[in-house]
């Protein structure tokens, strides 16, 4: 053991590539770990990313239910919705407002006076628990239009049973629903 301690200090190549090697297998080991498990930042921008998924879904889940409710009726195979919304939901979040009030009066030797006033405003957007958006309220999309394509293989006058049950379910005009039907 002794003998090859001397033989690294002497050799100055053999400690060269020694050293090589050893800052060769920190930096794998430190590309290696993964630091989004450390970083709130992250979780945070996750989070708001999730939220953001979760509005933009509002109308496919409305037309996913729509669907289920309308492939009940007796003599449908199947059927598809599609709703047409003409502005995205408005999320309005809660805000920490912080204002700051600075006043500074100069009087110069002359007797002239300046004062100068400066109003500073912060906001910050309130997270809940999962870091999530703290919302004031929110607003739902007006819809403008319901396309439904159904697969009828029945007897009865299914277009206006169709028509009759999307109006109710959506409280919209009967011009702004558009029925398909398909034997």
């Amino acid at each position: 053991m002794n003998d090859f301690i001397k033989m690294f200090k002497e050799n100055k190549r053999l400690s060269y590539a020694v050293n090589i090697f050893i800052l060769l297998v920190v930096i794998s080991l430190i590309l290696k770990v993964d630091f989004t498990k450390f970083s709130k930042e992250t979780d945070i921008k996750l989070s708001y990313q999730e939220s953001e998924v979760t509005v933009d879904s509002y109308v496919y889940n409305l037309e996913k239910r729509l669907e289920k409710i309308l492939e009940k009726i007796d003599g449908i195979k199947s059927v598809d919705v599609m709703i047409y919304t003409k502005e995205t939901p408005i999320l309005e979040p809660v805000y920490d407002e912080n204002i700051t009030n600075d006043s500074n009066v100069e009087v110069t030797s002359d007797g002239s006076r300046r004062e100068v006033n400066r109003e500073t405003k912060q906001n910050k957007v309130i997270l809940g628990r999962d870091n999530s958006v703290v919302e004031q309220y929110y607003q739902y999309p007006e819809i403008h239009g319901v396309l439904v394509v159904a697969n009828y293989g029945g007897s009865k006058d299914i277009y206006s049973i169709l028509m009759n049950s999307v109006r109710t379910l959506l409280n919209i005009k009967l011009n702004d629903i558009e029925i398909i039907v398909i034997n």
